[in-house]
């Protein structure tokens, strides 16, 4: 078993840190990407009300 000393929870937090970094990143691409969708939509459908 692995000793619980300060190098080992600096690395744990190191990791940990730089996995919700990258969830973090992943997941304001995702809201960009859904916010863009929405525009989009928003934008259609403004098209389709002043077309008709």
């Amino acid at each position: 078993m692995v000793a619980i000393d300060e190098t080992t929870l600096g690395l744990a937090f190191a990791v940990l840190g730089v996995v919700f970094s990258i969830a973090w990143l992943a997941l304001g691409l995702y809201g960009i990407n859904s916010l863009r969708e929405i525009r989009s939509a928003l934008a259609d459908d403004d098209a389709e009300v002043d077309g008709s």
